[in-house]
C-alpha cells in the first residue's frame, strides 16, 4: 500500500470514526498501535510503561478525535500524543519519587509537637483530615495511588480539569495549613 492510499485510508477512517462507526476507530487502534507501543518503548524502555502509553495514547485520540485536523497524518498525530502522554509520566515519575523521598525522610524523623503529633507524617496525614472529600480523593488518586489526572477524572466522574483544579487547591490548602501548624509548632 502507498502511502498516499494509506492517508486516504486514515481519513476515511477517521470520518467514518466521527461518524459513530466504532469498528472504524477499531481498525485504527489495530494498524496503529504496534507502532506507537514500539515508540513508547522507545522512550520509555520499559514494557509496562510502553503499553501504558500506548493505551492512553488511543484515549486521548478517541476523545479528541473530532480535534484531529488532518494537517498531518493520523500516525503523526498519534506520536503527537504519545509524545505528550510519555512527558506527563516521566513529571508525576518525578513528582512520586520526591514525594517518596519526603515520605521516607518524614517516616524517619521524630519531632515532639503541640498537637502532640509526633512525625511529619502524622502532619501530613492531620492535614489531609482537613480537606474535602472530594479534594482528598484528588490528592489521593494521583499522588498516593499514581493516577493521572485523566485517570483520576475517570474514577471520580468528573472532568480532567476538575481534578487539576481539585489538586491546585488541595495543595493550596495543605500548604497553608502545614505553614500554620509550623507557625504553631515552632515556639522555642
Amino acid at each position: 500500500m502507498n502511502h498516499s492510499a494509506e492517508l486516504t485510508d486514515d481519513t476515511s477512517l477517521v470520518a467514518a470514526a466521527l461518524a459513530g462507526c466504532s469498528s472504524a476507530f477499531t481498525e485504527l487502534f489495530q494498524r496503529h498501535y504496534p507502532q506507537i507501543h514500539a515508540f513508547a518503548f522507545r522512550l520509555t524502555l520499559c514494557p509496562a510503561e510502553a503499553a501504558d502509553i500506548a493505551q492512553d495514547t488511543f484515549i486521548q485520540a478517541a476523545r479528541s478525535l473530532g480535534t484531529f485536523r488532518q494537517e498531518s497524518s493520523f500516525k503523526n498525530w498519534l506520536y503527537t500524543i504519545a509524545t505528550h502522554k510519555s512527558r506527563d509520566r516521566y513529571r508525576q515519575k518525578v513528582r512520586r519519587d520526591h514525594l517518596a523521598e519526603k515520605w521516607a525522610a518524614a517516616q524517619d524523623e521524630v519531632s515532639p509537637t503541640a498537637n502532640g503529633l509526633t512525625t511529619e507524617a502524622e502532619r501530613i496525614q492531620a492535614a489531609l483530615r482537613t480537606l474535602s472529600p472530594d479534594l482528598r480523593a484528588a490528592v489521593t488518586l494521583v499522588y498516593y495511588q499514581g493516577l493521572s489526572h485523566a485517570a483520576a477524572a475517570q474514577v471520580l466522574n468528573c472532568a480532567e480539569t476538575t481534578v487539576s483544579w481539585r489538586i491546585f487547591r488541595a495543595k493550596q490548602k495543605l500548604k497553608h495549613h502545614l505553614r500554620h501548624f509550623a507557625v504553631g509548632v515552632s515556639h522555642d
